[in-house]
């Protein structure tokens, strides 16, 4: 048999004798000619062998002499073939290559002009675009090798100012004792008070950012919205720096505090223990114990709280953090619930820091840090750390919490079985009773629909005349109004429900050491309780289910 090629096509004349012929025996010869790569047209290749055979029978019956020649074109050649895909936000583009039949590979200067031509101008990799076409023209025959060679700019939104205390002392510190050498550290002492003088500098405002235009690959343009100025908020203590309007310094000595978009500095009260020789302290500003605050006694500051020593008392509020160097001991009670009385309170606008936590109610915006060990306290916070923020190793047992986000702890609950009940559902509940106070609107105007459409019901029974007409008429747009208001409420609750599982999602219970049974947690209405000792554990949603799994 031989092989001519004309205009990328590959003709095969084969003379016909008695030997057999088999596709096989075709495609073997073609690649042995050097064209084994082409595209192989299949069908000639059968239509050949079919009529081979029919020659075959004629030369056995002595009607057709042998050696009688067929011509058939049976395979061509054709180049790479090249796509794109580009995605529905156009933010990134594939190509696609079909690697050649014998014919010429796809070039990257080929693959850059055709993607220009399909309209992708912008983000091209030049490193893919070499991976890819060189991947292809190794490929098998009409094999496709996709990949991604240009992706879009994302738009980076301007941020607007940012305010950031100069010291360092103003943010808060976290459980973090003072370290006296590298094993050894003295959990009363939290080191130096913060403290200023008049004209030292409080906080300092960054200027607002433009932002970064996002570009798509089809090379339009995203605007970036550019950061806003944010305008100073003035607390008591603080003023302007004479020099610089985004420099915030002190007007008089005293304890600073960060507040939203400013600073604040507050006065300071000290004394060395609160007890009955003191009496109760109600101060606007700061206040710093040396000492102890002794039972029944009440602390109420406008700013931070510093107690260097224990608390038994009543009551110790801030209207920023309160740090205490020593522990909180309140009476002991039989059982802790949800709505014990506890003797000793801590209320805080900020973070609430101390060593040892026992039969205390903890009640803050911010978070919990307890350096060692809490005992059968109700704590109402974002989160509780048990020990150091970077590893939490201190103990949890028993208690009520209720909680923004989660608790990170060494141990949770105790061998003797200690009941914790943890509800993850502070930022839950006022979205439910949202939810709860729309639904039941959807409910009244679902009722008042169902009662306008008896009447129109009726009213369809009755000959028309102008004024049942207008009534009709009226009913109707009632009806409509009433519709359009429950579809609102409708879209209200899916949007806070989609804000519930937003936060939901975001809370977690991680265990370092050990997770004890009688430990019961809440994700919204979902339960989860530990009925035995685990290792180190965390507990989550998972798929929207709640549950205990190991924390490596």
């Amino acid at each position: 048999m031989q092989f001519t090629e004309h205009n990328n096509s590959i003709k095969i004349t084969v003379p016909v004798n008695l030997d057999a012929l088999s596709a096989h025996d075709v495609n073997s010869q073609l690649s042995a000619a050097g064209f084994g790569r082409y595209f192989i047209i299949h069908d000639q290749i059968a239509n050949l062998l079919v009529e081979y055979q029919q020659i075959q029978q004629k030369i056995k019956e002595q009607l057709q002499p042998e050696g009688t020649p067929l011509t058939y074109r049976i395979a061509e050649k054709r180049d790479a073939e090249l796509a794109f895909m580009i995605a529905e936000d156009q933010m990134s583009a594939a190509a696609i290559i079909t690697a050649a039949w014998g014919g010429a590979p796809i070039s990257a200067n080929a693959l850059v002009k055709g993607a220009q031509e399909a309209g992708i101008v912008f983000g091209f990799s030049k490193e893919h675009i070499i991976k890819l076409v060189t991947h292809a023209s190794k490929a098998d025959p009409g094999s496709k090798t996709k990949l991604v060679i240009a992706r879009g700019r994302a738009v980076v939104h301007g941020q607007n100012s940012r305010f950031k205390p100069q010291i360092p002392e103003m943010q808060s510190r976290r459980n973090k004792p003072l370290v006296q050498t590298e094993e050894k550290a003295d959990l009363r002492d939290f080191g130096v008070i913060p403290a200023v003088r008049a004209g030292d500098t409080l906080m300092r405002r960054h200027p607002p950012t433009a932002g970064v235009d996002g570009m798509l690959v089809n090379g339009t343009v995203i605007p970036a919205v550019a950061g806003q100025l944010i305008e100073w908020q003035f607390g008591d203590g603080a003023e302007l720096s004479p020099n610089d309007a985004d420099l915030l310094i002190a007007a008089r000595d005293g304890l600073p505090r960060v507040i939203e978009n400013g600073a604040t500095v507050d006065e300071v009260f000290t004394v060395k223990n609160v007890d009955l020789a003191t009496g109760h302290i109600i101060f606007k500003g700061s206040v710093v114990i040396s000492g102890d605050v002794a039972e029944g006694m009440k602390v109420i500051a406008g700013g931070n709280v510093f107690i260097k020593g224990f608390v038994e008392g009543t009551l110790i509020e801030a209207g920023g953090d309160i740090t205490i160097g020593g522990s909180i001991i309140g009476h002991q009670i039989a059982n802790v619930e949800k709505d014990t009385e506890y003797s000793t309170e801590l209320k805080a606008n900020g973070d609430i820091q101390c060593n040892i936590a026992q039969y205390a109610k903890l009640t803050c915006d911010g978070n919990v840090y307890v350096n060692k060990q809490m005992m059968h306290c109700s704590v109402s916070a974002a989160r509780v750390y048990a020990g150091p923020e970077d590893n939490p190793n201190g103990k949890v047992i028993g208690g009520y919490f209720y909680l923004d986000y989660g608790i990170f702890s060494g141990n949770l609950g105790a061998p003797s079985s200690s009941n914790i009940y943890i509800e993850l559902n502070r930022l839950i509940d006022p979205i439910a009773e949202k939810q709860d106070v729309l639904r039941t609107s959807i409910s009244a105007a679902k009722k008042d629909m169902q009662d306008i459409r008896e009447q129109l019901e009726k009213l369809k029974k009755i000959e028309g005349n102008n004024q049942i007409e207008l009534r009709k008429q009226a009913l109707q747009q009632e009806f409509d109004d009433h519709r359009s208001v429950a579809l609102a409420l409708i879209e209200d609750v899916k949007q806070l429900e989609i804000q519930r599982k937003e936060k939901l999602s975001e809370t977690l219970i991680v265990v370092r050491q050990q997770l004890f049974a009688a430990v019961e947690v809440h994700f919204g209405r979902d339960i989860v309780r530990s009925r035995r000792e685990y290792g180190p554990s965390k507990i989550l949603l998972i798929d929207g289910s709640p549950a205990i799994e190991p924390f490596f």
